[in-house]
């Protein structure tokens, strides 16, 4: 996202010219080009199918429904492969903003910089997507990573604190408040899998209830006892870490599982573009940052985790094999700029075609 901040690696490969492959500002219009057909794809073309009726559908009347889509065919599969084309773009985000995490010289200002332009952009958002001026059930992409950057700040201090107080009482022993964060790392981690687990038990049962084949009800008693279940096994997997490794390593990884269930709980209450995964997303980025096509790879993984829908963000494992590590042209603004404009402009396309 914001690899402007600092010349990637070392002064000799700031320019780049003088390396094959393609630099950071490419990636960066990469995602842009690729968001850009998406959103065509969720507004034009959406408001379009719904003009049409798609929304008035009944899904009983299956003639009709089947009539509807073979009317609309070439419309309903371009949108499709539109929104397919669209899912190259987070990923990319989620590596630059690592990028940026990495050689910003401002790590403040890189956070303001993000949260300023997740509130302007809240409005282009909602109007192209809800045609609302604000609407809180779905929030732009920008909270999503400000929230990723700052569980990176979290796990950057968490572990600065740790080493600064190890050097300065100049002992091994692991400080409470670090054994503290890990306990409640694996707390949350063991809920936040036991939440959705349960979530899946709600939707299916919900299915199999509307269609006749069991009255059961996933009540709150369940999520109580996965809960439960799931906060002991993980503090067990905690406790085991600490013996195979050793305290303050366990502690710190569950620390940042910690910093990091947060920021999934935040962006899944404040219903962020990509919610929790967006966020976790960001992490294993991070955590696979050594190896750029690993890191990718693992965004990837996560992404399609989350819905399969996500697979042809796979593609995205060609780029970073040709990412050579520089940061190319000087586009600091550019994406900041273009997200809410692109988006304000879309919303008027569909207004004046009357979609919305």
């Amino acid at each position: 996202m914001d690899m402007n901040d600092a010349s990637m690696m070392d002064p000799g490969m700031a320019t780049a010219g003088r390396k094959r492959g393609i630099s950071g500002s490419t990636l960066k219009l990469i995602a842009i080009f690729t968001m850009l057909i998406d959103h065509t794809a969720a507004t034009i073309l959406q408001n379009t199918l719904v003009a049409r009726g798609m929304n008035n559908l009944d899904p009983t009347d299956v003639q009709a429904t089947m009539q509807f889509y073979a009317d609309n065919a070439f419309l309903n599969g371009a949108m499709m492969v539109m929104r397919l084309i669209g899912r190259i773009a987070f990923p990319i985000f989620c590596f630059l903003l690592v990028e940026g995490f990495l050689h910003t010289r401002n790590v403040t200002k890189y956070a303001v910089r993000l949260a300023l332009f997740a509130a302007i952009s809240e409005i282009p958002f909602d109007l192209a997507f809800n045609n609302k001026v604000l609407e809180g059930t779905h929030q732009n992409v920008f909270f999503t990573l400000l929230i990723g950057l700052l569980i990176l700040i979290g796990f950057k201090t968490i572990k600065e604190k740790a080493e600064h107080t190890k050097k300065v009482d100049n002992t091994e022993k692991v400080q409470p408040w670090l054994s503290i964060l890990g306990v409640l790392g694996a707390l949350a981690v063991g809920g936040y899998v036991a939440l959705l687990i349960y979530k899946i038990m709600a939707v299916v049962g919900q299915t199999l209830n509307a269609m006749g084949l069991t009255t059961a009800d996933t009540g709150i008693g369940a999520a109580v006892i996965l809960g439960i279940v799931f906060a002991a096994v993980a503090l067990v997997v905690y406790a085991i870490m600490c013996k195979k490794t050793s305290l303050q390593t366990a502690s710190l990884r569950f620390a940042d599982l910690f910093v990091l269930m947060i920021g999934m709980v935040v962006a899944d209450l404040l219903r962020t573009d990509y919610s929790g995964f967006g966020v976790l997303t960001v992490a294993v980025v991070y955590g696979l940052r050594k190896s750029h096509f690993k890191s990718m790879l693992g965004a990837c993984i996560t992404l399609t985790i989350m819905t399969p829908m996500e697979i042809t963000s796979f593609i995205n494992l060609i780029f970073i094999r040709l990412y050579n590590g520089t940061r190319g042209l000087r586009l600091k603004y550019i994406f900041y700029a273009f997200y809410p404009v692109h988006l304000f402009i879309l919303y008027l396309i569909c207004r004046g075609a009357n979609l919305v």
